[in-house]
């Protein structure tokens, strides 16, 4: 549990550094895993901040409205950060890469031992990255949306896009060039995601640190109100909360969740269950 903290501190740490705070000065810009590269003795993890659950979320430092209008996704598809890298060695944090599109484009790059930061010059060219452009086509915020020809069709105008490939490329000199492999690794050690639901397993266990269901035993299905005229159960706050547990802890999707769920149990998960453990993994009763 030390160790999935000291993560979590250290994104936190991270976040502060680029200014991503909430109102109450709390770090929260959501992201997922998508890849990892080796380089050499060492792993280079890719990460992608998402538009969804942050430009929409009111618990997001990068809140906007809870129905963005076309332009308002726009500017935050192609001025906020997109992309960030960490690379490890021997599974302990070296350096932090995030790309950075506003107000000029270029890498910020932070190393963990010393937390020393660096900002280094970016020749990526084009309006909006790969992981952006598929995810607006996706979340369907515009209808007519396409993509053609390396461009993304939206809100009436042609957007370039910058591949992925690009991307990792440009990191990957970066890397070399900066000597930034060389650098001395952190003693923050960065959980894989079968570690992280190992742990989860673990700890959701009798007397673990996230058992929300032992102290409910017997009253699993006893009515409880959480707002003015709405009310659920026990056990439907249980799994609200071991959903929430497995988002903090850095599961990477909500399928992740119920994937590690069903372990748990030893058992098919129920898409009652489902519901209440998706609704904790976006905090759904916090928005």
């Amino acid at each position: 549990m030390k160790k999935i903290i000291a993560l979590l501190f250290t994104i936190i740490l991270f976040t502060n550094a680029l200014g991503q705070t909430d109102k109450n000065g709390n770090p929260i810009f959501n992201s997922v895993s998508k890849n990892e590269i080796s380089v050499g003795n060492s792993l280079l993890i890719g990460n992608y901040y998402t538009l969804k659950n942050n430009i929409e979320n009111k618990l997001s430092s990068v809140f906007v409205d809870e129905n963005p209008s076309l332009n308002q996704i726009e500017l935050a598809a192609t001025n906020l950060p997109s992309e960030f890298f960490i690379l490890t060695k021997e599974s302990h944090m070296v350096v932090m890469i995030v790309l950075q599109h506003s107000p000029e484009r270029n890498f910020m790059v932070m190393e963990m031992k010393t937390n020393k930061q660096s900002v280094y010059p970016c020749n990526l060219e084009g309006d909006i990255t790969e992981y952006r452009a598929n995810e607006i086509i996706d979340n369907k915020y515009d209808s007519t949306s396409t993509i053609k020809n390396n461009k993304l069709l939206f809100n009436e105008k042609e957007l370039e896009i910058i591949s992925n490939k690009e991307i990792e490329k440009a990191v990957l000199n970066l890397i070399k060039n900066e000597k930034l492999d060389k650098k001395k690794p952190s003693d923050i050690f960065l959980a894989s995601n079968s570690q992280i639901k190992s742990y989860i397993v673990s700890a959701s266990k009798e007397g673990g640190d996230l058992d929300f269901f032992t102290e409910i035993k017997g009253k699993e299905y006893d009515a409880v109100q959480i707002k003015q005229g709405v009310f659920t159960t026990n056990q439907g706050i249980a799994l609200y909360k071991w959903g929430r547990a497995c988002y903090e802890i850095g599961l990477n999707e909500v399928d992740d969740a119920y994937e590690t769920y069903s372990e748990f149990k030893g058992k098919e998960i129920n898409q009652r269950d489902k519901e209440y453990i998706k609704m904790g993994f976006f905090k759904e009763l916090e928005k």
